[in-house]
């Protein structure tokens, strides 16, 4: 994929999704630009304060970072919760909602968990 056109990405997508009858007319209009993700790992890599942008910068009133790339304390990334986390924070710190975001589940301080992985660790 890295050595392809734009056109040739999407004419492989198009005949995925059996657009074959209106291939040529969406290829007419459409603007294809391939590019690379180099930092595509990165959600992998340990991280310390400060490495990602606070949801809700400090010093703003009307901008929020939101998704994978947005601090959110002891929470695992790349997670579907993770990103709503993220945009219930900035929805409810932006207009002010008394509200909290949806927990974190909290799996490794259950008992029942304990208790199966020290049943797992004896075997």
């Amino acid at each position: 994929m890295a050595d392809c056109t734009g056109e040739e990405i999407m004419t492989e997508l198009l005949s995925h999704l059996k657009f074959d009858s209106a291939r040529e007319q969406i290829l007419k209009e459409c603007i294809c630009i391939p590019c690379m993700l180099p930092y595509i790992t990165s959600q992998f890599l340990t991280r310390e304060p400060g490495d990602r942008p606070q949801i809700v910068p400090e010093i703003t009133s009307n901008l929020a970072f939101i998704g994978q790339f947005a601090e959110v304390p002891d929470d695992v990334i790349f997670t579907v919760e993770y990103s709503v986390r993220t945009a219930q924070t900035a929805v409810y710190k932006l207009l002010n909602i008394d509200k909290e975001p949806t927990p974190m589940y909290h799996g490794d301080h259950h008992p029942g968990v304990l208790f199966d992985a020290m049943k797992t660790m004896l075997r």
